[in-house]
């Protein structure tokens, strides 16, 4: 297969976090490498690599470092979990550096241009943003005090199961790294209920009233969970057309935050 010289690889951890983008494009062509699908797609004159990788940390380092080409930058994309108060659902994270739950000092900076370049691309779509840490963490995070330890030891402002892996593949392939996540579940949010009552509720459905608070904890966290993903193609759209310029970088119009 002919290598391309892709401008952008945007990697998300799921289909529903990359359908919005993939929505606004012309796939030119799909292929699967491993668990990974692999997309070339037109837009606006721009052709930009699109990648599925699938969930946690050795999927998403596997599909980094077996791109087509070698991107110039190459972002993680998606949604992540607050791990801070002032982090709210359909907010965004940019990161400065990824951080693994396991190991606070091993860290991953991000590239400058590109949290300059996404912060201006945050602006312009007018969506609320954060710039600071992100954890990868090996499996779901959801309770409170999970989250505020893990805050405590790593620095971080919000978790994923993806960056460290997808900025550590970057590296071996030499493309420049940066984090767009958008929050989906605040601080605040309580933690999920067991899955067997989701995945099986039809074969317990005359256990719903003992479920229901389950139920609708599942339902609630879908909702906003959904509704958070749409914003997500909104500054990836502005980045491509944008481009990469931090000569003519200019300050943000909207409210954000950087410590």
């Amino acid at each position: 297969m002919k290598k391309e010289n892709y401008t952008f690889c945007f990697v998300f951890p799921m289909g529903i976090e990359a359908r919005p983008f993939l929505k606004r494009a012309e796939t030119k062509r799909r292929w699967k490498i491993g668990h990974a699908t692999h997309r070339e797609v037109f837009f606006e004159g721009n052709m930009i690599l699109v990648v599925r990788s699938g969930i946690g940390f050795e999927k998403a380092l596997a599909a980094t470092k077996n791109v087509q080409g070698r991107p110039t930058f190459m972002l993680s994309a998606g949604t992540c979990g607050a791990l801070v108060p002032d982090l709210s659902p359909g907010d965004i994270l940019i990161a400065d550096e990824t951080v693994l739950e396991d190991n606070p000092n091993e860290r991953l900076k991000c590239a400058e241009v590109l949290i300059k370049s996404l912060e201006r691309a945050c602006s312009r779509a007018g969506l609320r943003y954060k710039i600071g840490p992100i954890a990868t963490a090996a499996k779901p995070v959801f309770r409170r005090a999970e989250r505020e330890k893990l805050s405590h030891t790593s620095g971080a402002y919000a978790v994923d199961m993806e960056s460290h892996a997808i900025a550590a593949g970057a590296s071996s392939i030499g493309s420049s790294f940066g984090v767009i996540r958008v929050v989906s579940d605040g601080i605040e949010s309580p933690p999920l209920p067991d899955r067997n009552i989701i995945k099986n509720w039809r074969s317990q459905f005359h256990k719903i009233p003992k479920n229901i608070f389950s139920l609708i904890r599942w339902w609630n966290f879908l909702r906003t969970f959904n509704s958070s993903v749409k914003k997500l193609d909104k500054p990836l759209v502005e980045l491509t057309r944008l481009g990469i310029h931090p000569e003519s970088y200019e300050p943000p119009e909207v409210e954000s935050s950087r410590q």
